[in-house]
């Protein structure tokens, strides 16, 4: 974290000041991250996260207005947005010991589980969200599987292609794919409001307590949808799956083969945003369905 008096521009610094009624004290640049994100502390000791665009693709105001969302409508603990447009967001800073620990996987598995509860008449939202920066379509569907196969697996798959990352023969291969998911996937109970990007980094803890989730991506979907990355990371144990377990349970076939074509969407956007290192990943998941 860089240190730097106020590292804001006089405009930026205005926004900050007038949305929090607060004065700019000082700022640290934050290392990591799609948008170019300044820890500030305001006269009165408060601390704010600032996110500016880092290029024209970046839309701030969708990721205020996914978090505003979730403070408003539901009981996840998420930071409090102060400003949000296309040209800032200023919400909350939350203090957190880092990555997602063991002692706090069974509340963070609590939270989801009646964020889950939250249930909606269609597959979607009312507006497209963010996923890893890049915008992800939620127009509404009655079911899901064409709701993911179109509008995650085709969607991501190709934004991949054109990025020029993707290979034409993977690419196509995937398109033979999606037209045989519903032989894989099955039709949720009820459309479930989703986080939408849960991972270990989304989930800030300290000591031993959950802080914030961060990052959402919020749709309604397949709740099992949540756990597609999650569950390729070992970080995640056991304990926080046991957990949810408990208030909802698991569908047959889920970790047995759902959860591989799920996790496809996020490896996508990897190939997407990142290049080919997630490629052989891809590759292994079409091959395990003949394909």
């Amino acid at each position: 974290m860089q240190v730097e008096s106020n590292p804001l521009s006089a405009r930026v610094t205005r926004v900050v000041e007038e949305s929090t009624g607060k004065r700019v004290v000082s700022a640290a640049t934050l290392a990591g991250g799609i948008a170019d994100a300044k820890h500030v502390v305001l006269s009165d000791g408060t601390q704010v996260v600032v996110k500016l665009p880092k290029d024209s693709s970046d839309d701030l105001a969708v990721e205020g207005a996914t978090m505003d969302y979730l403070k408003r409508r539901t009981e996840l603990p998420v930071p409090e947005v102060y400003y949000s447009g296309p040209d800032a967001l200023v919400h909350e800073y939350i203090a957190a010991d880092g990555t997602l620990s063991v002692d706090c996987e069974p509340e963070a598995a609590d939270h989801l589980a009646k964020l889950h509860a939250i249930t909606s008449d269609s597959y979607g939202f009312e507006f497209d969200t963010l996923r890893g920066g890049v915008r992800q379509p939620n127009a509404k569907s009655a079911k899901w599987v064409p709701f993911f196969t179109q509008n995650r697996l085709l969607y991501m798959a190709r934004l991949a292609y054109e990025s020029g990352n993707l290979p034409p023969e993977t690419y196509a291969r995937i398109e033979k794919f999606a037209e045989n998911t519903e032989k894989y996937l099955d039709e949720p109970p009820r459309p479930a409001l989703l986080h939408g990007d849960i991972s270990t980094t989304t989930i800030l803890c300290r000591g031993g307590r959950v802080r914030s989730f961060v990052d959402p991506a919020v749709f309604f979907g397949d709740p099992e949808f949540e756990f597609a990355y999650a569950g390729e990371q070992p970080s995640l144990s056991r304990i926080f799956y046991d957990r949810y377990g408990e208030r909802h349970v698991f569908r047959s076939g889920f970790f047995e083969y759902r959860q591989s074509i799920y996790n496809l969407y996020p490896l996508l956007l990897n190939v997407k945003t990142r290049g080919g290192g997630a490629l052989p990943r891809v590759d292994a998941v079409l091959k395990r369905f003949g394909f």
